[in-house]
């Protein structure tokens, strides 16, 4: 036997736009928040040159 089972209406996400600083790679497509990162002069993951400071746009969710 088969009972379908009305869905909880789910509230729709709000999000906003916020600067994030952020370590970028001048040399390829890395990039990490700074938030996350525990090293002061921090090396790219994917190509190991150096990470500069940067600031990038992102969405946020606001509660």
């Amino acid at each position: 036997m088969f009972i379908k089972r009305k869905q909880e209406e789910t509230p729709e996400k709000v999000y906003e736009l916020k600067a994030v600083e952020i370590w970028q790679c001048p040399e390829c497509i890395g990039w990490m928040q700074k938030e996350f990162s525990t090293a002061e002069n921090p090396v790219c993951p994917f190509c190991s040159s150096s990470m500069v400071a940067g600031v990038r746009e992102m969405n946020v969710i606001v509660e």
